[in-house]
């Protein structure tokens, strides 16, 4: 039995963790753009990665979590218990993020042959 689809979790959860990385890394790359665009790959990835284990079928209690968890991250950061800036329009940029997974979950369910 295959636990997750390989190619599946390469398009959609390690490349965007490999882009987002880079863009992190990149000098030439507008620090806007490097402020907001890894986190959302990392919000994507991660959403993409609930999916994938579930076979592509939206499992809500997860995808809840997922949106909680970026919350506490951000709360986190904001209450000084974790480093980092917080940042409201990382919130903003994780939700596009996460949406636009779940709104392509329907085309990579049968673009990787999930039954």
């Amino acid at each position: 039995m295959i636990l997750f689809n390989k190619k599946d979790f390469l398009v959609n959860v390690l490349i965007p963790l490999v882009v987002g990385v880079l863009f992190y890394k990149l000098s030439f790359i507008p620090k806007a753009l490097r402020n907001y665009i890894p986190d959302g790959l990392w919000a994507y990835g991660l959403i993409s990665l609930v999916l994938i284990i579930w076979h592509r079928k939206i499992n809500i209690i997860w995808s809840i979590v997922c949106f909680v968890v970026s919350v506490l991250f951000e709360y986190l950061q904001k209450t000084s218990y974790i480093n980092g800036t917080a940042d409201c329009l990382d919130l903003i940029v994780y939700f596009i993020f996460f949406a636009l997974a779940l709104l392509l979950n329907k085309y990579f369910k049968l673009f990787f042959n999930y039954a």
